[in-house]
């Protein structure tokens, strides 16, 4: 698999749109024990290309590698421009089983799917979510201070997460640094 330059156009991505995320006035911020802070925000609606996959969890990086160099190819042939990070929404989870997900790019409009790369509209929702920094397979304590924020709270959550990649690892080769935007859609 050829990751460069797909990761190059993560990179490119990420620069020209910043976070499709904005921060809702007056509402809660704790700061986890990571030292980013916990944030109770408004997502924006957001429509995407995704493909979604149903694999074992230890399978679930190599995929959605494929699943975005897929992505990336199929937008450049239909001339169709991202208009945002890469991001993954994670229907299901089970460490030792499988994961369900969909990975996708956000688009400007929409736009028609082909095979396995479907259309989305995501609707605009409320979340917890905090900056995570660090290594994808050091990410659990992060999401386990979400949720223990969620039940502290008395937060319904939707049963979904999501995450936004914002750190293109051939830019940054320390995976320590790896930035990803964690969030949990709520009631």
């Amino acid at each position: 698999m050829k990751t460069r330059p797909f990761l190059l156009r993560c990179l490119i991505i990420v620069i020209l749109s910043g976070f499709f995320y904005r921060t809702a006035t007056g509402q809660e911020t704790k700061e986890c024990k990571s030292k980013a802070k916990i944030e109770v925000k408004d997502m924006e609606a957001m429509k995407a290309l995704v493909i979604k996959a149903d694999i074992a969890t230890s399978e679930v990086g190599p995929k959605m590698g494929e699943i975005y160099e897929f992505l990336f190819n199929y937008m450049m042939q239909n001339q169709i421009s991202p208009v945002g990070p890469p991001f993954a929404v994670y229907l299901s989870f089970e460490p030792e089983g499988n994961t369900v997900f969909e990975a996708g790019l956000p688009v400007a409009e929409e736009t028609a799917g082909s095979g396995e790369v479907e259309y989305r509209e995501y609707p605009a929702t409320k979340v917890v979510s905090l900056l995570y920094t660090g290594s994808y397979e050091k990410m659990m304590p992060a999401y386990e201070e979400i949720m223990q924020y969620i039940s502290d709270n008395n937060i319904k959550d939707k049963g979904i997460s999501w995450e936004t990649y914002l750190t293109d690892p051939n830019e940054e080769p320390d995976p320590e640094k790896n930035q990803t935007i964690i969030s949990f859609p709520i009631e």
